[in-house]
Parts: structure tokens; sequence; C-alpha cells
């Protein structure tokens, strides 16, 4: 009964130890994944404060990068008071590294990587810095999430950040819709430059946090 007991002792301990290797081996594992996860990314966080063309602060953008790519999240306030709707919301080159300056052309076009030959360069929609619209309500306030793995965060620092008094296209004109003598179907120029977006009513410069 003794060498039993002894056995089944020694059994629970084996059992034990092995589940303590299996648990520090899982963690183990966690710990090489997040260290990973910092080249795609990961940890890396950047800032942009949003003025309008007074100077006045209208909003915050944040990026936090993850294994995925990058958390983007916007938050404006007192933009264009008494009118909802949606707003471009993209990152533009700012090849100077120059600051916001009303009525902020100075920060360039919208920015994407180079193009790799024979690639042609990206069109509006397909940017890097391209990124979903803000609704923007009534009073002028408005919130939006999205994750992109487009660009990680260390990667558009200097960048800037433009808020656009209308709402984007991305593009998106469909062939049936026709202008001109003959008719030319299709997005024009400025379609596939900016997406209709309109004026530059917000900008902000991305720095690392």
């Amino acid at each position: 009964m003794r060498s039993e007991t002894s056995g089944s002792h020694r059994s629970r301990s084996t059992k034990a130890a092995c589940a303590a290797l299996a648990i520090a081996a899982v963690a183990g594992a966690f710990t090489i994944a997040s260290a990973s996860g910092s080249a795609s990314g990961d940890g890396w966080e950047a800032v942009a404060v949003l003025l309008d063309a007074d100077g006045n602060k209208v909003g915050k953008v944040k990026f936090e990068g993850d294994a995925r790519g990058t958390v983007v999240k916007a938050t404006v306030n007192d933009v264009i008071v008494g009118r909802d709707g949606y707003h471009g919301f993209h990152i533009h080159a700012n090849p100077d590294s120059a600051q916001c300056i009303a009525p902020f052309t100075n920060v360039g076009s919208h920015w994407s990587r180079p193009a790799e030959p024979p690639a042609q360069p990206a069109v509006h929609g397909s940017h890097s810095g391209d990124m979903p619209s803000i609704l923007v309500l009534a009073d002028g306030s408005g919130e939006a999430r999205s994750v992109t793995g487009r660009f990680d965060p260390s990667e558009i620092a200097g960048r800037a950040v433009i808020l656009h008094a209308g709402p984007d296209n991305f593009g998106n004109i469909p062939t049936r819709y026709t202008t001109g003598v003959p008719p030319v179907g299709g997005p024009d120029a400025t379609t596939q430059g900016t997406g209709d977006a309109g004026g530059r009513i917000a900008c902000g410069i991305v720095t690392l946090d």
C-alpha cells in the first residue's frame, strides 16, 4: 500500500512538473511573439493635434501600432457647427517637414509610398495615407476609429494629417456617370488625386509619442 501511495504521489508530482513546463513554454512563446511584433509597428505611438485656419485646436488623432498595422483614433470638435456630414481625412506627404500654415496647401498631396517600377503611382483610395472619412455631427463633434495595414506610426512621423471640408468619394466614380462633349466616363484627375473632398479645414503634424 505504501508503495502504491508513493507511486501515486510521484505520478502527481510528475504531472504538476509537466504542467509547469507547459505554462512556461506558452509564456515564453508569448514573450517572443510580443517582441517580434515590434518589427511591424507594435508598440509605436504617434499623435497629431488638429488646428483650424485660426489656430484653434479642433481635434486630435492618435496612431497606435500593433501586430496588424496601426489603430487610428480620431476625435474632432467645433468643426463646421450646424451641418452634419462626412469629412475626408488623410495623411499628406509634407515633403519639407513644414508646419501647418493655412490654407494648409504647403503640406503637399496625399502621402503614399513610392511605386515600384513598373507599377503606376497610386490613385486616391489606394494611397498609403488614405483613411476612412469622419462623420461629424451637427454640433461639430465627431469620432472615428479604424485599423490600417498600410503603415505603422514610425513611418508617418513629421507628415501632416488633413481634415477636409467635404465628403470623400475615394475615386469611386462609375463609368455610367459622364461629362463633357464627347462624354468622358469615370474619375478625372481631381478625383484620382483627392477624392473631391474639398478644401482643407484643419491640419496637424504627426509626432512620435
